[in-house]
């Protein structure tokens, strides 16, 4: 069984450097060079590391034991899903939808309560979203070589 809870300060570049393996793992071979440039460019910026170092922007990690095997984070307002990324060899096995069900309780705490996520999923994503969920509001778009999805979840 997973343990799923926010992480901590310290935790931060281990999450984002799990962020960036993954990425370059499965979503890369689909991007242009741009595009992973783009994504590097973000995940390794000070601006987006201080902001997960801070809480501001939320990152939720899943660990067996003390391995972290996948995360998932939020802008600051916390409706929108910027980070889910799982490990491979923890991939169909539940730790993906095991964060959103924790984020979706963590969330619920906010007053007002939101009542919709967003996510702008990238190719290989969208499966696992429509899973759990998730409708498309457009067709898929790209910016600065980022190819995406937008998509929303509405809380019941």
């Amino acid at each position: 069984m997973y343990t799923i809870r926010r992480i901590n300060s310290d935790e931060v570049e281990e999450a984002l450097a799990l962020a960036l393996e993954v990425f370059m793992e499965f979503e890369a071979p689909d991007y242009k060079p741009e595009g992973v440039e783009t994504f590097r460019s973000l995940v390794q910026s000070e601006a987006f590391i201080a902001k997960r170092k801070t809480g501001v922007s939320p990152v939720y990690a899943a660990f067996d034991k003390d391995k972290m095997i996948g995360i998932m984070g939020m802008r600051p307002n916390r409706t929108h899903i910027n980070l889910a990324f799982v490990r491979k060899e923890y991939h169909r096995q539940g730790v993906g939808t095991a964060l959103f069900r924790y984020l979706l309780e963590d969330i619920a705490k906010d007053s007002p309560a939101p009542r919709e996520i967003t996510v702008n999923s990238s190719p290989y994503g969208r499966p696992f979203y429509r899973h759990i969920g998730f409708e498309a509001l457009s067709e898929e778009q790209e910016s600065d070589g980022i190819r995406f999805t937008p998509m929303k979840y509405t809380i019941a």
